[in-house]
């Protein structure tokens, strides 16, 4: 075990040494180093399961270092409306850089509307471990003045989603946040937990389960991936559908269903 909280920050700089963890949360890491040293006592072996877990949590599915300065830049550029067609297809080159949102692509047009049918007024978003999904909102069918909080432990990332909110004078807020321990405490009227769950059991078995009960919107569309990030479906349908509905045995919320290439999908009505 480390002697002191030194030692300890010492750990956290030797894991974001390698450039794929350099911009995740040290709290984060901080938290898994403390796991990992109550399994082990080399403080060696704690930093290279910490690296394991974070990149089977987070650096797995973002492209290795993206531009996110140059992406800056090249928005700057851009009219400062969502609808322009400029615009929309400026986003959908950035899309692919992120593994959720790059298989939904194709879906893209249609996700958002047919998950969503029937949720009217929606003012206001909290999207959990977001990725790059803000970039999706010329596709959500969202009241005009809507609020958006997104949040995700990426810090360089959060950094481009706050710089995206403020060029498109969206009422958005980007938080860089390891949301087992401290979840953003907004009452949206629409959380988005899009293939965020398998990630989050991996550092805690309860995550799902605590966070499905726990966040207050009254509507949460939960999604879980169709097929491994090498494209195989390896039953993770038949999986995912009945983990969703052990994680919410019991409770009387309404749930939809709804399958696409490679991404299954519960809305929850509460």
């Amino acid at each position: 075990m480390p002697e002191s909280m030194q030692d300890l920050d010492a750990m956290v700089n030797q894991v974001r040494k390698l450039e794929k963890y350099r911009h995740i949360s040290p709290d984060l890491i901080r938290t898994l180093l403390q796991v990992e040293l109550t399994k082990r006592s080399n403080p060696k072996e704690a930093i290279k399961a910490a690296r394991s877990k974070l990149h089977q949590v987070g650096t797995a599915y973002l492209e290795a270092a993206p531009p996110f300065a140059d992406w800056q830049n090249q928005l700057s550029t851009l009219p400062a409306n969502l609808d322009d067609p400029a615009v929309r297809a400026y986003l959908l080159t950035r899309l692919p850089a992120h593994a959720s949102t790059r298989e939904r692509l194709s879906i893209l047009p249609d996700f958002f509307n047919t998950c969503l049918a029937g949720v009217e007024n929606i003012r206001s978003v909290l999207d959990v471990a977001c990725g790059l999904t803000p970039l999706t909102l010329p596709w959500m069918p969202l009241q005009p003045g809507f609020t958006y909080t997104a949040c995700d432990i990426f810090t360089d990332l959060i950094d481009f989603l706050q710089g995206f909110f403020n060029h498109f004078e969206i009422n958005g807020h980007a938080i860089v946040a390891d949301v087992l321990r401290d979840l953003p405490p907004v009452h949206a009227d629409l959380t988005l937990l899009l293939k965020t769950i398998p990630c989050l059991e991996q550092m805690d078995k309860d995550a799902g389960r605590r966070l499905l009960h726990e966040i207050p919107s009254p509507n949460l569309l939960v999604s879980f991936p169709a097929r491994s990030l090498g494209g195989h479906p390896k039953g993770m349908v038949k999986f995912y559908e009945q983990h969703f509905f052990d994680l919410i045995q019991g409770q009387p919320w309404q749930v939809t269903r709804f399958e696409f290439p490679g991404e299954l999908v519960f809305r929850i009505q509460k």
